[in-house]
């Protein structure tokens, strides 16, 4: 099946004559590959590893990643689109600088994960724990976080100096021990947030809604 590839060589291949497009990738192992300024468009990634694999630039456009190891893979700068991480491991993922656009990642650990200076656009977090995870200076923009499994969303530690959040969902979400330097939230929902031992100097909320006094400290 010519659309079907199961060996590093043959994604190489598809990637140097110009884009992976239309395939499906299973069971591969890129693990430490080179594969920066990739173009991939309604790929299907199942079951691979692509741990520590170097992607930066990537530019990927309904690219879907299933039961795969992204564990340290470094996507720096990259343009993802329409693009969904499910039942994946993607702990200390590269993400800075990076622009997600209506992507989706679902029962897939991001702990330690780094968005530093990303522009994330409607993008849902579900039953993806983040501890650890570094948005510093990011953009948030009609963002979910949500856990139906535990009933809260797992952010405790995060760092969200300077970020600034506009219409995000973080409600009932756990943010014990988090960096909130700086940050800007504009029509947030944070009702139902826990918030112990956060540190919120020049935290600013703009038509928020909450439950708790946001200068109180805890």
């Amino acid at each position: 099946m010519d659309n079907l590839l199961d060996t590093p060589f043959e994604v190489k291949e598809r990637l140097s004559s110009g884009s992976l497009a239309g395939c499906a990738v299973e069971r591969v192992d890129l693990t430490d590959y080179e594969l920066e300024r990739s173009v991939m468009q309604h790929v299907r990634f199942s079951q691979s590893t692509l741990q520590q694999t170097r992607l930066t630039d990537l530019t990927a456009t309904d690219v879907h990643f299933t039961g795969c190891q992204l564990r340290r893979a470094g996507m720096d700068r990259a343009l993802l689109r329409q693009t969904n991480i499910v039942s994946s491991q993607a702990m200390e993922i590269d993400l800075e600088g990076a622009y997600l656009d209506s992507v989706g990642i679902y029962g897939t650990p991001m702990s330690n994960a780094n968005f530093k200076n990303s522009r994330l656009t409607d993008v849902v977090f579900q039953s993806s724990d983040l501890y650890g995870a570094n948005f510093e200076g990011a953009v948030l923009t009609h963002c979910r976080f949500n856990d139906p499994n535990l009933g809260s969303a797992g952010l405790n530690r995060v760092c969200l100096r300077r970020a600034v959040l506009i219409d995000v969902d973080l409600s009932s979400a756990i943010l014990y021990g988090a960096d909130l330097t700086g940050a800007t939230f504009i029509h947030v929902d944070m009702r139902g947030i826990v918030l112990g031992e956060t540190v919120r100097e020049g935290m600013t909320l703009i038509g928020c809604t909450t439950d708790f006094n946001p200068n109180a400290t805890e």
